[in-house]
């Protein structure tokens, strides 16, 4: 384990969301599709939204070997989420959703955490079919989101 990185993420830390555009980026700004659960070329079925932890600016090498999932996007730049904030969207939508952020350490990134998201019960995954929940899960992303850093 990284002591830098500990295996709780707390309500304190700041995340770092990596956008590719054009697909991530809307007029300028963070586009609800920047917050979407996919499914790997690998088929991999992803539950939970890749983010950074700690410092995205000494990062930003790394991230050059990131790869836009959608033909014809380039790394643009990224955004940063507080946690705690992210933990409160579940009291917004009336408890029926609860989210998170943990802890998903890789040997090449020990930065690496992902969102994750519970509907009614539920584990959101990218084989969730997309509902007015999981909609407004990526919008309320999106407002929690600071102003782009362009790389």
């Amino acid at each position: 384990m990284d002591e830098r990185f500990p295996d709780i993420v707390g309500s304190e830390e700041l995340v770092a969301r990596v956008l590719f555009s054009p697909s991530y980026i809307h007029n300028g700004r963070v586009a609800p599709t920047a917050f979407r659960w996919e499914i790997l070329p690998s088929g991999t079925v992803e539950d939970y939204i890749s983010v950074l932890r700690g410092d995205v600016e000494g990062q930003e090498r790394s991230t050059r070997l990131f790869k836009a999932r959608t033909e014809g996007d380039e790394r643009y730049g990224y955004v940063r989420l507080c946690v705690g904030e992210i933990r409160m969207i579940d009291d917004s939508l009336g408890h029926r959703v609860k989210m998170d952020v943990l802890a998903y350490p890789s040997r090449r990134m020990a930065c690496h955490a992902g969102i994750v998201a519970e509907i009614e019960g539920e584990w959101v995954t990218a084989r969730t079919p997309i509902t007015p929940e999981v909609m407004m899960l990526q919008k309320k992303l999106t407002m929690l989101c600071s102003d782009i850093v362009k790389f």
